[in-house]
Parts: C-alpha cells; structure tokens; sequence
C-alpha cells in the first residue's frame, strides 16, 4: 500500500469531519513528505553530530588538546538545532538562517599567525635584556713594553718609547716617521698621507727646536714653536696632543722643566761637555783644561735661578696659532694633559665643563648621571652615548648595556679612563698603577 491509499483509508475513516475538496490529498501529501524529511534531516544531523564529537574528542586526545580550539564543538551543537528550527520556513529561510549564524560565531579580532618552523615562539616576544659585551685587554705593540696610547681620528695609536704604532682592526703597524724629528704628538684626523706631527727637531739637547710638520701627500710644511725657555732651561715632554686644521695649529702637552748644567754653561758662553751644581757651585769638565769648578754668584743674577732654587717643575701648557703667524701659550690645569678635538673646523680643548672628541663636544652637566659625582669622559656614536663617571670613588661605564664599575672591566684598579672610537668600535684606554692599558669589546 503506497501512500496515496493510506491518505484515502484515513480520509475514509474521518470522513464525517473533513470535507473534501479539490485538491486536498495533494495538500496532506505534501504536509506528509515535508514532515518525513524534516525527521529524515534530524536523524542525521545527530549522527553527524555524534561522529565529529568522537573525531575531536580523538584528536584532542592525540594533540594533548594543545591545538584544538575549544570552542569549536561548542559552536557546532546550537548551530545544528537552530537549523532544525528554521526548517519549518521552507528551504530559502533555512540557508539565509545558516549563513547568519556562521557569521555570527566567527571571532571578530584578527587570528595570529602560526610561526613557521625557523621561527619559534619565543623569538617574536621582544628580548628583556640583551647580553653584555666582553671586554678585552688588547696587547701593545711591543707585548711587554710600557705603552701610551692615545685617539687620533677614528683609530688609536699606540708610542713606546721614540717608536709609534697605528692599530688596524685587529693588529698594530708602526708608523713611518721621519728620521729627524723626535715626535712627541701625532695627529690622524685625515689619514697618513696628511700625517701631522710635533716633536723635537735636532740632536743637540740644549739647541734643538720644538716644531710641528704637516704631510701634504710627498711634501712636508713645518711651523717652528717659539722657545720660551730661560738660557739654561730644557724640557721634557711626557705627553702631548696635536690637532691641525688648513687655519689653525695646538698642541697641549706636559712637560717638566729644570736647569741642564751644560746647557747653562754654555748661554753663559763656557765649553763643557758634563757638569753638575752642587749648592752656589758648578763642576764642570772643559774639553781642554778638564775638570773646573764655577761660582754662579760671579755671573749675576740667572733666569734660570728660581728653577736652580726650588729644582724641576711640571707644567701643562696649550699653544696655538692661527695660520702660522703669532704663537698663543696659555696656562692649564697640570693634572693631565688635555684632550683636543676638532668640532665643525674648529680646534677645541676640553675643561671642566665640556668633554671633547673629534666632531663632538659635550656639557657635562647635561649628560652626568645624577648620582654621580664627576664625569670623567662621555662619547657619542650610532648606538648610542657611553661614558666614564665617578660615583663612590669608584669609576664607573654606562652604555648601552648599563653600568659595570670599571674595576671589574679591567680586573685592577683604575685611576683614570678615556673613551674612543677604533674602526667604528667604542673602545677605552684606562690608567692604572701599573700603567696604560687599551681594552676593546669582544661580543
């Protein structure tokens, strides 16, 4: 029996309260066949519901439920009763009411990316703290010898004894100087083939000269410096610095000055080729009479005397002309020799207020940190500002990494620090008790 028949018998049997009319078993008919496939849908729609439960349930287990998404299962259990509440509307209804509600349960925020197999979690979190840099002591020239080091352009160079080393990267070569001049400074600010330098010009102790010659590519261009020396005085530097411009020439230096017996003779118009004052007396040797003694009360009043009184004495000095013409000497502070930089053409010095490096010149009590008590040095590069303060009579570095007291750097103690560029690479050379030392990051 199809169902056509079953509609009659039923028709049949309540007959006596329906009243037929055309067209009404076709209308039961299709009331009868939207209701058979409304319940055929739900039917399967529970069993789908049923095998994703048990496929996410499985995967989940599988995962450790680290990659699954929660709320996936949650969504698809009202999504599918809604959509058996909507059937009742017809076919059109029912997928208009899908599609709004897939829209409304997807996340309105931007989903993150998965990281790709080079990249792990941990590296797209921003770094806390960087790692330090390592410092290392960089051996002189000569390994061994006493160097001086000092920052001349974006290198250092490093003098033991009458002999001067440029550092290259990784490794010291020596300068060529000439043979004639005992150099004292040097000055690299725009290479070797424009070298500058001061030092001692002559051999004989008591007549030589203090000049500055500047390296023009083969030619050579020296300024002479005006001795200010009583007759019978001598100096010897123990450091110096040179900076040279087309219009301007300075030096700094310290020097110690005292009375040279022989020298003294000699201004006085007397040969010898040694002596020595011993109170008011000079014992000197005479090429051809030998040994003589002078009285100094005989020549008059010296000079030199106040130097023969109280004996030799330091002094820091800066000297400095303006294209060549009139020498300039002024008095400085004879704790150390001071620093000299070239910033926007012109030659600068540093003092108590400023700190200076070649292109830089810094106010001190604008970048000392509040808590310290004097600012030793401070430099400025592309990474940032470094610099050297003292803070509980211990010096102190702050860079970019933060403080480390310098003690620890160079594992002695330090008495004093200049800041400098090598290659583009912050470097420092440090005083302690057992002289000079150049210490370079290693990272």
């Amino acid at each position: 029996m199809n169902l056509d028949d079953e509609v009659r018998r039923h028709l049949r049997d309540t007959g006596e309260q329906v009243a037929l009319t055309p067209g009404l078993v076709d209308a039961v008919r299709i009331r009868a066949a939207t209701r058979s496939r409304r319940r055929r849908r739900l039917l399967s729609g529970l069993s789908s519901l049923v095998a994703i439960a048990i496929v996410g349930g499985s995967i989940a287990v599988l995962l450790g439920g680290g990659d699954q998404d929660p709320t996936s299962l949650e969504v698809a259990t009202p999504t599918a009763l809604v959509n058996e509440s909507q059937e009742s509307k017809g076919e059109t209804t029912q997928d208009s009411g899908n599609q709004a509600l897939i829209a409304a349960t997807s996340p309105a925020y931007e989903t993150v990316p998965l990281t790709t197999d080079d990249e792990s979690p941990s590296s797209t979190l921003p770094s806390r703290k960087s790692a330090k840099k390592d410092w290392i002591e960089v051996n002189g020239p000569i390994p061994g010898a006493s160097t001086e080091y000092v920052y001349s352009g974006d290198t250092v160079l490093g003098r033991v004894g009458t002999e001067w080393f440029v550092r290259d990267e990784s490794s010291w070569r020596q300068l060529e100087l000439p043979d004639s001049l005992d150099v004292i400074a040097v000055d690299l600010g725009i290479g070797e083939d424009f070298v500058r330098l001061a030092g001692w010009l002559g051999d004989d102790l008591c007549s030589r000269e203090l000049v500055i010659q500047v390296k023009n590519g083969n030619q050579w261009q020296q300024y002479e410096i005006p001795d200010q020396l009583a007759p019978g005085l001598v100096s010897s530097v123990s450091q110096a610095r040179l900076r040279v411009t087309d219009h301007e020439v300075a030096m700094s230096r310290i020097e110690e000055v005292a009375v040279n017996p022989v020298c003294l003779l000699q201004s006085l118009g007397i040969d010898a080729v040694e002596a020595e004052i011993v109170d008011d007396l000079v014992y000197a040797t005479d090429p051809k009479a030998g040994r003589v003694i002078y009285s100094l009360s005989k020549f008059g009043p010296l000079e030199a005397q106040e130097f023969i009184t109280n004996g030799p004495t330091e002094r820091s000095l800066l000297v400095r002309s303006t294209g060549g013409g009139k020498w300039t000497t002024t008095p400085l502070p004879d704790y150390g020799v001071t620093e000299l930089g070239v910033v926007d053409g012109i030659i600068m010095m540093e003092d108590a207020e400023h700190t200076v490096h070649d292109g830089q010149r810094l106010k001190r009590t604008e970048v000392i940190p509040s808590d310290a008590e004097q600012l030793i040095d401070a430099l400025v590069t592309s990474s940032g500002m470094s610099m050297l303060f003292e803070r509980g009579e211990q010096i102190w570095l702050r860079d970019t990494d933060g403080e480390q007291l310098l003690e620890q750097i160079s594992e002695r103690p330090v008495l004093w620090g200049r800041l400098g560029r090598v290659s583009a690479e912050v470097t420092m050379v440090v005083e302690t008790e057992q002289g000079q030392a150049l210490l370079m990051s290693g990272q």
